[in-house]
């Protein structure tokens, strides 16, 4: 029995050695001056909305740029909010490292549709059913038209844009959305002549996978350019007009 407490505590006693080692070589020295800022944009090919360069002006223009300051004076939270507060940035991520430098690590927000509406307001819906500003960026995404606001655009169409962009063949046949008076979703396809009559975003998977096996097994067979218009809007249906 002594044999295995004794054992019990020696482990005990490493543990919290490696423990107060691994913290000991991670602390920094507050007294010590930021030497530099290692910055990284995760899949800021993807968007291009946000740079390093743009990351830096951000904490400039806000008095947070760290190099050159004494860690004690650098508040990781304050930088965190400011950069989280970009219409561009999903998440970042502020850390100081023992050598001196220091790291931040930023997400850029993921655009899904272009929207130019009636009022005639150029702005971006997110994946996540925000609302980003034009500015002076431009990714090529299936433009949105006709009725729709700020306001409503990304709790309600979002979830369209997402579906379209992650399916390479919908987001390559959509090239518009237009949004009717009655809110209603009509969307202009790349190859062939007929709106899709949506309705709303309510079983949306539905919805593309009957549109998708028409256009394998309808249009495939009665011709591209013979209907004018293509509904969807009811359950396990496909109405379609001729011209």
């Amino acid at each position: 029995m002594w044999k295995t407490l004794t054992k019990i505590c020696i482990l005990l006693g490493v543990a919290g050695y490696l423990i107060y080692a691994v913290v000991a070589f991670n602390k920094t020295d507050e007294s010590k001056v930021c030497t530099g800022l290692d910055i990284i944009v995760n899949d800021k090919d993807s968007t291009g909305f946000i740079n390093e360069n743009e990351v830096r002006e951000l904490l400039v223009n806000n008095k947070l740029f760290p190099e050159g300051k004494a860690q004690k004076d650098i508040d990781l939270v304050k930088m965190e909010q400011v950069l989280k507060a970009s219409p561009y940035i999903d998440e970042a991520l502020c850390y100081k490292a023992s050598d001196g430098r220091m790291t931040i690590q930023v997400t850029p927000r993921i655009p899904v549709l272009h929207v130019l509406n009636q009022a005639g307001e150029d702005f971006y819906i997110d994946n996540r059913g925000g609302i980003m500003p034009r500015g002076h960026h431009h990714i090529n995404l299936i433009v949105m038209t006709g009725h729709v606001n700020k306001k409503t655009a990304g709790p309600l169409y979002s979830s369209l844009g997402v579906a379209l962009n992650k399916d390479t063949f919908w987001n390559r046949q959509i090239q518009e959305i237009y949004v009717t008076q009655g809110g209603e979703l009509e969307l202009t396809p790349s190859v062939g002549n007929h709106i899709i009559q949506l309705g709303d975003t309510s079983h949306l998977s539905d919805k593309l996978s009957r549109m998708k096996t028409f256009y394998a097994e309808g249009l495939g067979k009665a011709g591209w350019n013979r209907y004018k218009t293509i509904n969807l809007k009811f359950s396990n249906q496909v109405i379609c007009t001729r011209r």
